[in-house]
């Protein structure tokens, strides 16, 4: 069932080119007819998403993903089309919206929750889960405008997280919070998508998005360029990402044929995971082998080739590279390293593994990290799973012996 149906939608806003900077240009504005121009942020929209789906919204600065999530939170109206959700929707847009700077932290968890559909007994009972999710039970009968942006941020979110929605609309705000809160975060929405609610997810972070989306869709100019998994639309995100920098290599050069100018000369085309699973499943503790397929469109000299593990909000955790092996060579045409890793330092979760590829000395980026594989990481088969809860990122193969 669909619980969000986006048709044919288009937002436009009047853009004014001759605004008056002291009284006299104001005087005589009025005089003259102000230029005015049509800024068309959404063409044409359409999309579904269904029940207990992730989806994710990306692109570049200005391609019109916070102006979607503004439409899909009815904050703003189309201009053409229609939206319809189905279930309460909880959405954490701008940081500290809805809360009323003099009011405390207390009296704004009631107010913004009442605001999202909450009734007061519904508040009430999840109050102390809220206050203690946030971590601001020192502060929270202080004026929210005492606040630092990382507070407001923290209380923001526990409150839209515990509305109990089923559509969650969350906006990149998450990356002012720390990263214990942004692991809190991501956490909490891999439980709303066990419990078969709706997320819709804005991010720069291909990694976040990879891991937590069913589906992706790329925005560019206002357009749907693409829907589909993690994998595909960040691959045509980072085609658009490309095409952007030709056009910057055409504005620079003014020769025929700077259309012809190659961007990279060098990318990431592939992760392969090595072994008998090839659904990259990992054991804590063993080895693992990750293949890094890559072509170069001409002679490289002694590129670094680096591959990083990072979590759900896409925190580097781990890191590895050629240079550090010191086994660096030059490359030319398609080709391949493999990463032999002799003992997986991580404890049991899901990780999103990154390539990036730089020249030789490191300062020139090749390859940006479009090319992403997730990782899950299970206990060792070998070793008895007690339910204890595992803490930190790194794991620990150690025996405890009682004297």
């Amino acid at each position: 069932m669909n619980v969000i149906s986006v048709e044919n939608v288009s937002k436009k806003f009047i853009l004014s080119h001759d605004r008056p900077k002291n009284l006299a240009d104001m005087a005589r504005g009025m005089l003259r007819r102000r230029v005015r121009e049509d800024f068309w942020a959404l063409k044409d929209i359409t999309f579904d998403v269904k029940q207990g789906e992730a989806l994710g919204i990306i692109g570049h600065n200005g391609a019109g993903k916070s102006t979607m999530l503004k439409l899909l939170t009815r904050i703003m109206n189309p201009t053409k089309g229609r939206i319809r959700t189905r279930g309460r929707v909880s959405a954490l847009i701008e940081v500290g919206a809805g809360f009323h700077p003099e009011m405390t932290g207390r009296e704004n968890i009631y107010l913004n929750g009442s605001i999202l559909g909450m009734t007061q007994r519904e508040i009430a009972n999840k109050f102390d889960e809220i206050v203690a999710f946030a971590e601001l039970e020192k502060f929270i009968d202080t004026p929210v405008k005492r606040y630092s942006s990382g507070m407001y941020a923290r209380l923001g979110f526990a409150v839209a997280a515990h509305v109990d929605p089923e559509i969650l609309i969350v906006d990149e705000v998450l990356s002012v919070g720390d990263a214990a809160f942004q692991e809190r975060c991501t956490k909490r929405m891999r439980q709303l998508r066990s419990s078969d609610k709706t997320i819709v997810f804005v991010s720069h972070n291909m990694g976040a998005v990879t891991s937590l989306c069913d589906r992706v869709a790329v925005l560019d100019h206002g357009l749907v360029k693409e829907i589909s998994d993690g994998e595909s639309a960040v691959r045509a995100y980072r085609e658009l990402v490309a095409e952007h920098k030709r056009g910057l290599i055409r504005q620079t050069h003014s020769h025929s044929d700077a259309a012809e100018v190659p961007l990279s000369p060098l990318r990431v085309t592939k992760l392969e995971h090595l072994g008998d699973n090839a659904d990259w499943v990992a054991e804590a503790g063993l080895p693992l082998g990750i293949r890094v397929h890559f072509e170069a469109t001409e002679l490289i000299e002694s590129p670094r080739i680096g591959v990083f593990v990072t979590d759900g909000m896409g925190r580097m955790l781990a890191h590895t590279s050629n240079a550090i092996s010191g086994n660096l060579r030059d490359v030319s045409g398609p080709g391949y390293y493999d990463v032999m890793i002799r003992s997986l330092p991580l404890v049991p979760d899901v990780y999103t593994v990154v390539a990036r590829i730089a020249d030789a000395y490191g300062v020139l980026l090749y390859d940006e990290g479009f090319t992403t594989a997730e990782l899950t990481v299970i206990p060792p088969k070998s070793q008895k799973d007690t339910g204890a809860p595992r803490y930190g990122i790194a794991w620990l193969d150690a025996d405890w012996i009682y004297h």
